[in-house]
């Protein structure tokens, strides 16, 4: 487990420094992930409470979660094994953007 958070934490951190458009595929798959889920974390989070708003936006966008995280594994990044590994972690820290992003609002 701490492993795949640090793998989690390395992406991030890789999609900081490198920014979206030097972080190629992935930064692209990374980006409209991201948009989805505070897209559909806005709607449901209407509909509901923010926990089930998270969790309905998670939901919905695991197709665009599948994209990047084929992305990252076919990257010189990580390896698809690392990949697999890092999803609870990347799932864990999407959902606490979500709930801590959006408290504010």
């Amino acid at each position: 487990m701490i492993r795949s958070f640090a793998i989690a934490g390395s992406f991030a951190l890789t999609l900081a420094l490198c920014g979206h458009a030097e972080a190629g595929e992935a930064g692209t798959r990374h980006a409209a992930w991201q948009g989805c889920l505070n897209s559909n974390f806005g709607i449901q989070s209407r509909l509901t409470g923010r926990m089930l708003a998270a969790d309905a936006a998670l939901r919905a966008c695991r197709e665009a979660e599948q994209a990047y995280l084929d992305a990252l594994a076919s990257s010189p990044l990580v390896d698809a094994e690392e990949a697999v590994q890092a999803r609870p972690a990347l799932v864990a820290r999407a959902r606490g953007w979500l709930l801590g992003r959006r408290a504010s609002l």
